[in-house]
C-alpha cells in the first residue's frame, strides 16, 4: 500500500469510526459492484461514475419545500403558475 493510499484509508477511517481493513474493503466492494453492473445507457464507466456521483449530490439535497414537492415552488396558494 503506497503512503499516500495508507493516508486516505486512516482518515477515512477516522471519520467513519472503522478500522482501516473495514474502509478498504468496503471501498473496494463498492467500486468492484459498480465496475461489475453493465451500463445500458451507453455512457463509460469513467461517464457512469460521474453521473452517479451527481446523482448522490441531488438526492442529499434537502426538498425544495416541506411536502417534498419540487413542483410546489411553481404554483401559487390555488395550486395555479406563478
Amino acid at each position: 500500500m503506497s503512503a499516500e493510499t495508507e493516508v486516505l484509508a486512516r482518515r477515512l477511517a477516522t471519520i467513519r469510526g472503522q478500522s482501516i481493513d473495514e474502509v478498504v474493503r468496503t471501498a473496494v466492494r463498492d467500486a468492484l459492484a459498480r465496475a461489475e453492473r453493465p451500463s445500458t445507457s451507453g455512457l463509460t464507466p469513467d461517464q457512469q461514475a460521474k453521473v452517479e456521483r451527481m446523482l448522490a449530490r441531488m438526492r442529499a439535497l434537502p426538498p425544495l419545500d416541506d411536502d417534498g414537492d419540487p413542483d410546489a415552488a411553481l404554483d401559487d396558494d390555488h395550486g395555479l403558475p406563478r
